[in-house]
């Protein structure tokens, strides 16, 4: 599951933070935590853009808003790290293997992640068959949300409540992934 946090909503958005989880529906039997491993990285604005990364005043005014303060404050005392380290990274520990990425929304993280890849000039890590849409498969079963932990609009956090709702989903559906 990847979750980013950015400054537009195009494929082209600037990325302000990447977080990802790996997990492991078949471990729902014995634990409701499937998650077995996370990836987080803030990443620099200004390197973001330098690799064509746009922001537009919509989503600038969308952070300004109070109801975001506390993510914003958040991202403001990290330490941030240029977008092709993090991409670098981010590949590194995605691993060789192409697995199913889900994000949230059909157009959003997984084609602004894709994008970034291509701005500088990487491969993406995953092949374009295993992109997933947790917004679909969410919208199958409205309604069903875990208890957030973390801070809303954290990539990381995000990442980790999507996995916990698309279990739910997953268990309340009856669906086998």
């Amino acid at each position: 599951m990847i979750d980013i946090e950015t400054m537009g909503t195009g494929n082209n958005a600037a990325i302000l933070s990447i977080g990802a989880v790996k997990f492991d529906l078949s471990l729902r039997d014995v634990s409701h935590d499937c998650i077995i491993d996370r990836f987080y990285a803030p990443v620099d604005l200004k390197s973001s853009q330098g690799f064509g990364g746009k922001i537009d005043a919509d989503t600038v005014m969308w952070w300004l808003n109070s109801a975001r303060d506390v993510a914003r404050v958040e991202m403001l005392g990290e330490q941030r790290i240029d977008l092709a380290s993090v991409l670098e990274g981010f590949a590194r520990w995605f691993g060789d293997d192409s697995l199913p990425v889900w994000g949230n929304g059909a157009t959003f993280d997984n084609v602004i992640v894709r994008s970034a890849y291509d701005s500088i000039g990487m491969d993406c890590p995953w092949k374009f068959y295993d992109d997933r849409c947790h917004r679909t498969l969410k919208n199958l079963a409205p309604g069903l949300n875990p208890p957030r932990l973390g801070v809303h609009h954290n990539a990381l956090a995000d990442a980790e409540f999507q996995v916990h709702q698309l279990l739910m989903v997953v268990k309340h559906l009856g669906l086998i992934l």
